[in-house]
């Protein structure tokens, strides 16, 4: 379908303003998931009406290939928000330019709000942005493309992508999940028999399993994150996701602490979330120093074995495959808490990431370059290929259907397909910012659950 060019792919670190030409051959990793099933079309079809669609179809491609053709030379630029795939992303976008003839130059940041907001106010937006879904809804219908009519919107784009006022502006890139990494053979050699997550959904039942695995001679079973993102982002929307596990009731208490209805120190969720932390942080295995905790050591002491729980989600396989040797196996299992609460027991899985087109700087050549490459990621083999063997990701979309490639990827498929997970709950670009300090002063035992909920009441009232 795409013919074949050469040529070198550009890779930008950081904002560099020179990128040195590299041809890349890697293999590299990430991960999310998604459970949804792919649509048939029906056998029962008529002569004349097979006859017309082998027709449409070839027309179809001989304009794919045509427009495949005319895009060579077209550069454009990526913002890629998933350091873990920097590697991933350089060698699709090789395999890309090989394909089409576009070239693509990508760079890399942890921190895409602040870095879209520097691009644009220097004038030199990204083409093609990976980024999370607040910053999609901060600049959606001033500068960025909409994306409503595109093919893959019929194939998952609609359920999962970001849209505002009824447009579609965020191409679902992967459904990831939130809970805790479990290392099952570790924990099997210690309690002698096979580890069912679904066991130990209570904070009560876990902490009964924390205590075996100590007796057993696992010192300190769980493993915190100290990054912002992990403990002072993803950790806190578990008392917004778990409120109900639906998006409706966590606004509902967003709008009641804003109208001074209620706080977050007396939801009864929001105590069961840090009750189950507290627990959490005393069998930390950076309990000495947990500021200083080394994420890839975090990997490390999953993957071999040295504890059995990683607080984090299925991202982070690409980190954890580094030190994995084929002979344990792994997981991803729900937050236990306390309470009679109808999102116990389920994960937080949804789209987690976005790509958006900018529409203020970008030629219409570049704008259907970029459209070309989402493309190629939902419909081509080799684009496939790329979400789910080399970023290890479960595509958002229907039509993809190539099995997945590790054990965080395979735990989430199996929430999703039972329907156990709690729905997404959007917050604003700057909760992160606002709100992160407080939660990495909380583990380090500086500051009390009240003051927590204090900033947390504060943030909601100007929101």
């Amino acid at each position: 379908m795409y013919q074949k060019y050469g040529g070198l792919v550009m890779k930008l670190r950081r904002f560099a303003a020179l990128s040195m030409a590299m041809a890349m051959a890697a293999t590299t990793a990430a991960g999310c998931s998604s459970g949804q099933k792919t649509t048939e079309t029906t056998a029962a079809e008529t002569s004349s009406e097979a006859a017309s669609s082998e027709a449409a179809s070839s027309e179809a491609e001989s304009k794919d290939e045509q427009a495949g053709a005319s895009l060579e030379g077209v550069k454009i630029t990526m913002m890629n928000s998933k350091p873990e795939l920097e590697d991933a992303f350089n060698e699709a976008a090789k395999e890309f330019q090989d394909a089409t003839g576009v070239e693509m130059e990508i760079y890399t940041t942890d921190k895409p709000g602040e870095a879209i907001a520097q691009k644009y106010a220097a004038g030199d937006p990204a083409t093609l942005m990976l980024c999370d879904y607040p910053n999609v809804m901060d600049i959606a219908a001033e500068k960025l493309l909409d994306l409503s009519d595109e093919k893959w919107v019929a194939d998952g784009g609609d359920a999962l992508g970001a849209k505002l006022d009824g447009k579609l502006y965020g191409f679902p890139f992967c459904v990831e999940a939130f809970g805790l990494l479990y290392n099952k053979t570790a924990i099997e050699n210690i309690i002698g028999k096979e580890f069912n997550p679904d066991d130990y959904q209570t904070l009560d039942e876990f902490k009964t399993l924390l205590d075996e695995l100590k007796a057993g001679g696992m010192e300190t079973p769980v493993i915190l994150n100290s990054e912002d993102w992990s403990i002072g982002q993803h950790f806190i929307q578990y008392t917004y996701k778990m409120q109900t596990g639906k998006k409706e009731d966590a606004q509902k208490l967003f709008e009641d602490v804003k109208a001074g209805n209620a706080t977050f120190e007396d939801n009864a969720v929001f105590n069961a979330v840090f009750d189950t932390l507290d627990v959490l942080i005393d069998d930390n295995i950076n309990k000495a120093d947990p500021l200083a905790a080394d994420y890839d050591l975090n990997a490390s002491y999953l993957a071999e074995g040295e504890a059995a729980f990683w607080l984090n989600g299925s991202f982070a396989w690409p980190d954890t495959k580094e030190y994995v040797d084929g002979s344990m196996e792994y997981g991803i299992m729900a937050y236990p808490v306390n309470g009679d609460f109808p999102s116990v027991g389920k994960i937080n899985a949804n789209a987690t990431k976005f790509f958006a087109i900018d529409n203020v700087k970008a030629t219409p050549e570049q704008q259907e370059a970029a459209k070309e490459f989402l493309n190629w990621l939902v419909y081509d083999e080799a684009g496939q290929k790329v979400l789910v063997e080399k970023c290890e990701i479960v595509p958002a979309f229907t039509n993809i259907t190539l099995d997945l490639t590790n054990d965080f990827n395979k735990g989430v498929k199996s929430y999703v397909d039972q329907g156990r997970t709690n729905e997404y709950v959007p917050i604003p670009s700057d909760h992160r910012s606002s709100l992160a300090a407080y939660m990495q002063k909380y583990l380090a035992g500086e500051i009390d659950r009240t003051e927590v909920a204090k900033q947390m009441d504060e943030f909601w009232k100007t929101h």
